[in-house]
């Protein structure tokens, strides 16, 4: 299996050029510390990330899986996995894939929107 040069986006090309600087220290510092595994996994979810939506327009793609079942877009395993957390599941309680979604969307400290600290979570789901 060949892993890309990079499992992060390249910075925007237009825009605001501090906020291209900043990403792209940001993006330098994290390749030089994660560890090939963590690159892997990132790289693996940042392409089923883009996958799930038209990067043009910024609306849901609706795929279909081998069996020509319907998977479910970002947006929805968000929104679905969010709604949990607020009607009070525990984040220990989330599958892996479901908190990356979590993180991809809120951030590192994703659990702390929900009164949660990092001692309550397991590290697992914190990789």
């Amino acid at each position: 299996m060949s892993v890309k040069s990079s499992p992060l986006p390249p910075p925007p090309q237009e825009g605001n050029p501090v906020a291209t600087e900043m990403f792209e220290k940001m993006r330098k510092s994290f390749l030089e510390k994660a560890s090939e595994e963590d690159k892997e996994k990132y790289m693996k979810f940042g392409e089923r990330f883009y996958d799930s939506f038209d990067v043009n327009t910024g609306s849901p793609i609706q795929q279909d899986d081998a069996s020509g079942n319907p998977t479910i877009c970002m947006e929805e395993a968000l929104a679905y996995v969010v709604e949990s957390l607020k009607s009070g599941l525990h984040p220990s309680r989330l599958t892996y894939d479901e908190a990356m979604i979590v993180r991809a969307g809120y951030g590192e400290e994703w659990y702390e929107k929900w009164g949660y600290t990092k001692e309550d979570i397991p590290s697992e789901l914190l990789q």
